[in-house]
C-alpha cells in the first residue's frame, strides 16, 4: 500500500507498507479525502503530534476485502470514521493520535466505518466530520427559536453550522475576513457577514442586535480570529462554544475577564464522534448542504501540492480534496 507520511515541518514522503487483512476487519480503497484544518497543522508543525504520522482524519472509500460473516460486501461505497474508540471508551483521532487516511488501501476495524447511502456523494462524504461536530455544538448551545448566534470564521465547519442554526431558526451572524469566503456564506442563505478586517465586529453586532448583542457565539480555534473577540460579542448570561482539538486549544491565549464580567457560560467540543450517524442523515435529508464548499481538488500523487496549497494564504481556499 502506497502511504504518504507528514515526516517533518512541510515535508511529505511517499512509503510502502503492508496491510494484512484481520478478523473483525475490512481492507477499502480509498476513493476521496478532505484534508481539514488539523492536517495542515501538523503539516505546518504547529502541533505536538508525533511525526512520522500519516495525515488525513476524513474519507470515502469501496470496499476491497471482506472476511467471512462480514456486515459489509466487496464494492461497497463507505464513509471512513475519523474516530477510533479504546476499550476504556477514549477516543484517539486519525491524524493526530494515530495514522490517518492519505493512503490508497486501508485496513480497518468494521467499527471504524459506515455504510453511504446512495443519494450522499463521495465530495458531500467528507464534510460528514464537520456536520457530526456542529450538530454536536448545537445541542450544547441549546439554541433557541429567533436568537442571535456569533460565528467566527467562515471556514467550511463555520459554513454548515450557520445552516444548521438558520435550519433550528436562530440567525447566524458569520465574521471573516477572506471576502471571498463571506461571498461564499452568502450563497449558502447566510444573510448578516461581518467583513472583521474592514468593520468592527462588536459595533456591527451591537446594530443587528439592536444593542443587545449574540446570545451565543462559537469560536473555533483555526478561524484566524482572536478568542477574546468571541467574549467580547456575546451578551450578558450567553454562551460561548469553543470548537477544536486538544492539540491547539492549549496554545490559545485569552483575558477571561469578560466570561466573569458577563457571567458567561463556555463549553467545549472536540471530536464529532457521537453524531456521525445523525450528521450522515442530515446530509441524506438536505437538511445541510456541502455544494461548492470544496474548490480544489488534487491527484493522491500530487498530495504535497495539495497541503501547500491549502496553506499558502493567498489562495484562502475553503477547502481542498484529494482524489484516489
Amino acid at each position: 500500500m502506497k502511504v504518504w507520511k507528514i515526516v517533518g515541518p512541510k515535508t511529505l514522503s511517499m512509503e510502502e507498507v503492508q496491510g494484512e487483512l484481520r478478523p473483525g476487519y475490512v481492507k477499502v480503497k480509498v476513493t476521496k479525502l478532505g484534508l481539514t484544518s488539523a492536517d495542515l497543522a501538523v503539516f505546518e508543525g504547529q502541533t505536538d503530534v508525533e511525526l512520522p504520522i500519516i495525515p488525513g482524519r476524513i474519507a470515502t472509500a469501496v470496499i476491497s476485502e471482506v472476511n467471512e460473516g462480514s456486515r459489509f460486501r466487496k464494492g461497497e461505497r463507505v464513509l471512513l470514521s475519523p474516530y477510533m474508540k479504546d476499550d476504556k471508551g477514549r477516543i484517539f483521532t486519525r491524524g493526530l493520535d494515530m495514522d490517518g487516511y492519505l493512503s490508497d488501501y486501508v485496513v480497518l476495524p468494521e467499527s471504524a466505518v459506515f455504510a453511504l447511502p446512495e443519494s450522499i456523494t463521495e465530495d458531500m462524504a467528507v464534510f460528514t466530520e464537520y456536520i457530526s461536530i456542529a450538530a454536536g455544538l448545537t445541542d450544547k448551545l441549546d439554541l433557541k427559536h429567533e436568537q442571535y448566534v456569533a460565528i467566527l470564521g467562515a471556514n467550511a465547519l463555520g459554513l454548515i453550522f450557520a445552516q444548521l442554526a438558520i435550519y433550528y431558526q436562530a440567525i447566524p451572524i458569520i465574521i471573516d475576513r477572506s471576502e471571498k469566503k463571506l461571498e461564499e456564506a452568502a450563497s449558502f442563505g447566510i444573510y448578516y457577514r461581518i467583513n472583521s478586517s474592514k468593520q468592527d465586529a462588536a459595533r456591527r453586532i451591537r446594530q443587528i442586535t439592536c444593542g443587545k448583542m449574540a446570545d451565543c457565539t462559537v469560536f473555533e480555534c483555526r478561524s484566524a480570529q482572536q478568542p477574546q473577540l468571541a467574549f467580547s460579542l456575546t451578551a450578558e448570561g450567553g454562551k460561548v462554544g469553543i470548537v477544536g482539538y486538544d492539540a491547539f486549544v492549549s496554545k490559545l491565549n485569552a483575558d477571561i475577564s469578560a466570561i466573569m464580567g458577563r457571567q458567561l457560560s463556555v463549553v467545549g467540543i472536540n471530536n464529532g464522534a457521537a453524531d456521525m450517524n445523525s450528521a450522515i442523515n442530515l446530509l441524506a435529508n438536505e437538511v445541510v448542504r456541502v455544494d461548492n464548499i470544496a474548490d480544489k481538488t488534487v491527484d493522491f500523487l500530487a498530495a504535497p501540492t495539495a497541503f501547500t496549497d491549502s496553506v499558502d494564504s493567498e489562495n484562502n481556499y475553503l477547502k481542498i480534496l484529494i482524489k484516489f
